[in-house]
């Protein structure tokens, strides 16, 4: 589904140069109140925030909960594939898991790397999943019946596209090869 802001010409979407906002007319691709950032970052801010109460009582964040929800589902994995999973810097996935190590919810192992650290989820990490579960059911049960269940699948698809421009971003590249 294209972008409702995009400029179009004969039925295609047309790429949008680099402006300034100040040249920018409001409702368009380029005007502050269209910025990416902005917008991605407070739907995010929001989605966490419906979350986090629910499992509060359980002694998990959000962010939390999506960790162990990943290891749950997908298994033993290290640092870097549950960072690519999760869409993570690999460097911020040991401050992230560390709590839940502590409390003896996430196991930590050498891999066959000795460098590499393989996380999975404990017995106990299964059990805290398996009773906050419900609790997660019921926050999305009633954000998907707020945004609709086609809507978030094809919202789901569009966020795809956004993750993938921005991690092909130029701004991210450090090195000539996109490796």
């Amino acid at each position: 589904m294209p972008d409702q802001f995009a400029s179009r010409k004969g039925g295609t979407v047309e790429a949008v140069s680099a402006t300034t906002s100040d040249d920018a007319p409001p409702g368009s691709p380029m005007s502050p109140e269209a910025c990416i950032l902005r917008n991605v970052a407070r739907a995010s801010r929001a989605v966490v925030a419906a979350y986090d109460p629910a499992l509060a009582p359980f002694g998990l964040t959000g962010h939390q909960f999506n960790l162990m929800m990943t290891l749950g589902n997908m298994g033993p994995m290290t640092v870097g594939v549950l960072a690519d999973t999760l869409g993570m810097d690999a460097s911020g996935v040991p401050r992230a898991v560390r709590p839940l190590s502590d409390e003896g919810l996430i196991g930590v192992e050498r891999g066959e790397d000795r460098r590499q650290r393989v996380l999975s989820l404990t017995i106990a990490g299964r059990a805290k999943l398996n009773r906050a579960t419900p609790a997660w059911s019921k926050v999305q049960a009633e954000l998907v019946n707020a945004i609709g269940a086609n809507r978030w699948v094809s919202l789901m698809a569009e966020l795809r596209v956004v993750h993938c421009a921005a991690t092909t971003c130029s701004t991210r590249k450090t090195t000539g090869d996109d490796t």
